[in-house]
């Protein structure tokens, strides 16, 4: 079990409602595949897997939320990812004979399917579907990680912290309510929170944003989107 005062201090990750596996698979495929493996039930907090582990396979979140981070020595806690239901990890163990990189526990109650390496290939040979989402899912990720590094270099800290709020806003809102905190923002673009609260309070003055106690409201999703591409110097790539 994680320890309650890391736990704690877990941040809120916000990223966009992307595809999953079981979004990719025909729904058989899928059925087929979990049935394959060993899924087992974590409470809130529980380990799921260690930083390091060379266990060969493909694992899936059947039902539930993972958080994926590192802690450090000194006690420091890394949030990476959040995964949701559908999703998957520990592919690299698969197709790059590499050790899993992050430490993952339940986040709420969950259920893991664990579908061992010789067990996967026998399906993956026989399902070219298999093969083309999870080709399908790598290149998505890549586009999502090649985007954030792109928007840390070229813009500032205010359209970066933008851009952040901008990733779970469906494209037909005109208003949102986001639910994190100032720390979860800066923790998530490696910024100290007194910076993210200065761009933060640049957007409220621009009455473009709220800031409430755990959450930020969106008052313009149209104006925060317009100082975004008043910054941006090239032209946009994202779907109309």
């Amino acid at each position: 079990m994680l320890k309650s005062y890391i736990w704690g201090r877990i941040v809120k990750v916000l990223r966009p409602k992307s595809k999953t596996l079981r979004d990719l698979l025909p729904a058989e495929v899928m059925d087929q595949l979990l049935s394959m493996g060993a899924t087992k039930r974590y409470a809130d907090g529980q380990l799921i897997q260690d930083r390091g582990d060379r266990r060969a396979g493909l694992t899936i979140v059947k039902t539930g939320e993972v958080i994926a981070g590192n802690v450090g020595q000194d006690g420091s806690f890394l949030t990476s990812a959040l995964l949701r239901a559908g999703e998957t990890f520990g592919e690299q163990t698969l197709f790059s004979d590499l050790r899993r990189t992050h430490t993952l526990w339940a986040h709420g109650s969950a259920e893991i399917t664990f579908v061992e390496a010789k067990v996967f290939f026998h399906l993956f040979d026989e399902e070219p579907s298999i093969a083309r989402a999870l080709l399908t899912l790598t290149v998505q990720r890549n586009y999502e990680m090649m985007n954030f590094i792109d928007s840390q270099r070229r813009f500032s800290l205010k359209a970066r912290v933008a851009r952040l709020l901008l990733a779970t806003v469906d494209t037909n809102e005109n208003q949102a309510s986001i639910e994190c905190r100032q720390e979860d923002l800066a923790f998530m673009l490696g910024v100290s929170r007194v910076a993210t609260g200065k761009a933060l309070k640049t957007l409220e003055e621009k009455r473009l944003i709220k800031l409430r106690y755990g959450r930020v409201d969106i008052n313009d999703i149209e104006g925060v989107r317009s100082l975004i591409s008043d910054e941006d110097q090239f032209f946009s790539v994202e779907n109309d």
